[in-house]
């Protein structure tokens, strides 16, 4: 092989591992994309100013043109679901039901938080708005149950069936429709399939690490010590939240016209709609043209970062060196080197979104040659794709944004997602081997 082919594929390891290391450090997660690109880049002989620009911020403006929409119009749903009492109406329901288990308090309290994050992020609401609404309980939970703060974090492994499900309003599922040209309800057995899966392995990793946080006498302060000092207001039932009913209104309607093959934009637009009718007593005394621009701006954070590590994707993808990931992806199997080339795109960009935007079409690619039906592929791509390393995203925002130690942070959230995806990922191959799917 050519030595200069050889030097690129040596960068892009360099600048892969250079990105995750200052990501982890806490660098935003675009400015260590940016880096790291600049370095495979370096490494590839290729000119900076040109290379920056005809592919990292070409990465970046493809990314943002796919995600852009479904990203703004969640996050003005999520903000007006919050903002309406939608949300805590839920949330205090199912908290009443789950509290009557007397005899698995601390777990069905775990799993308040992961029902949580699984309805909204499934109703296409971003998980950095989702923390808002549910941290303040889940902190209350924790308190009063002497449960080990860092538990907080189990409530993410709640995100990946909302991605995964079929009919998830989700920017993962959008995305996967887009790149596998189905609707929002493909292959909706196989993901039930996986969901049970993905939840029965998540509940025994929850399970087992509250026993173990029990036999070592760990209590909320252990990790809680910081999110105790700070100062969050308490959430309580309050006879101002509309009724339950009103409240499921916006999620049911959005879901059904998501079914009926309509764009996930247009299920968004709806729910929006909807939240200004059914909640507009609770509304009319907030500023609804601010709280609609809150919730617009408070996503592009989020979308920028994953835009950035995209627009990684994209650099790694084009220099020279790839063509040494390309021939050993080639000695494999078409469907290996699909699940192997999904699972890596996410381990070095940090997230299913950017990873998608990346390397989506190859993965297609790969899925096609074995034979895959393209519903059986969105749901693989969305599974397959879905896993937390250190350097996610969510695992920074959920560091600082809950108080909770990084170390402790990114180790449950990566065991939390990915050892009950591969559960499910490996019962979904068997099912497609032996031809149910």
């Amino acid at each position: 092989m050519d030595s200069s082919v050889m030097i690129s594929f040596i960068g892009i390891i360099v600048g892969v591992i250079f990105f995750i290391f200052i990501s982890a450090k806490g660098l935003n997660l675009t400015i260590s994309a940016g880096l790291g690109a600049v370095l495979i880049l370096l490494f590839s002989g290729v000119n900076l100013v040109t290379g920056l620009n005809e592919f990292w911020i070409t990465g970046l403006s493809n990314a943002s043109r796919s995600y852009i929409m479904i990203f703004v119009l969640g996050g003005i749903f999520g903000k007006l679901f919050d903002q309406g009492g939608g949300a805590r109406r839920i949330a205090f329901s199912l908290l009443r039901v789950l509290r009557k288990n007397e005899k698995n308090k601390k777990l069905f309290a775990c799993y308040f938080l992961v029902l949580m994050y699984f309805i909204l992020t499934y109703v296409g609401i971003h998980g950095f708005i989702i923390v808002f609404t549910v941290l303040a309980i889940g902190r209350e939970l924790a308190v009063e149950l002497d449960i080990p703060w860092r538990f907080y974090c189990y409530g993410s492994g709640g995100i990946l069936p909302g991605y995964f499900l079929a009919g998830s309003l989700s920017s993962v599922n959008a995305k996967s429709m887009d790149l596998t040209g189905t609707t929002a309800v493909s292959g909706a057995l196989l993901s039930i399939i996986m969901a049970v899966i993905f939840f029965a392995v998540h509940i025994i990793i929850v399970r087992a690490d509250i026993a173990k946080s029990e036999r070592k006498g760990e209590g909320f302060m252990d990790t809680g010590a910081e999110i105790h000092k700070a100062q969050i207001a308490s959430v309580t039932e309050s006879d101002d939240l509309p009724a339950l009913g009103l409240a499921l209104i916006p999620l049911v309607v959005m879901l059904v016209v998501a079914a009926t093959g309509a764009a996930i934009m247009t299920a968004l637009t709806v729910g929006i709609v909807l939240c200004l009718v059914c909640f507009h007593k609770s509304l009319i005394n907030k500023a609804i043209l601010s709280t609609v621009s809150g919730g617009a701006v408070a996503v592009f954070p989020s979308l920028i970062n994953v835009c950035g590590c995209a627009a990684l994707g994209t650099v790694v993808r084009s220099v020279a060196g790839y063509a040494v990931i390309e021939a050993t992806l080639g000695s494999f199997s078409a469907m290996t080197a699909g699940i192997a080339l999904t699972m890596f795109g996410t381990a070095i960009l940090g997230s299913s979104t950017s990873s998608m935007a990346a390397f989506g079409p190859q993965y297609v690619g790969f899925y096609t040659e074995a034979g895959l039906s393209a519903a059986s592929q969105n749901r693989i791509i969305s599974l397959a794709a879905n896993f937390y390393p250190p350097h996610n995203p969510g695992v920074v925002n959920a560091a600082s944004t809950a108080k909770i130690p990084y170390k402790s942070a990114a180790w449950i959230y990566f065991k939390g997602s990915f050892f009950p995806t591969v559960a499910a990922l490996v019962v979904t191959l068997i099912l497609v081997a032996v031809g149910v799917f």
